[in-house]
């Protein structure tokens, strides 16, 4: 999965600062329960994206 982030991967900020909040780690293990999150990695974009690996629970 594709997203937006709230803060670059190595920020330590904790605080929302923008409407466009994006999705945390946190949330999408939150929203997506019988599945695992297995990988978060940067994306190449200027603003903070993240490319989300979550892999179903068998």
């Amino acid at each position: 999965m594709f997203g937006y982030g709230p803060e670059p991967l190595d920020s330590p900020a904790t605080t929302l600062t923008s409407w466009a909040a994006g999705v945390t780690a946190n949330e999408l293990r939150t929203r997506f329960t019988g599945w695992d999150l297995t990988d978060v990695a940067p994306g190449t974009n200027p603003v903070p994206t993240f490319w989300f690996t979550l892999r179903r629970r068998a």
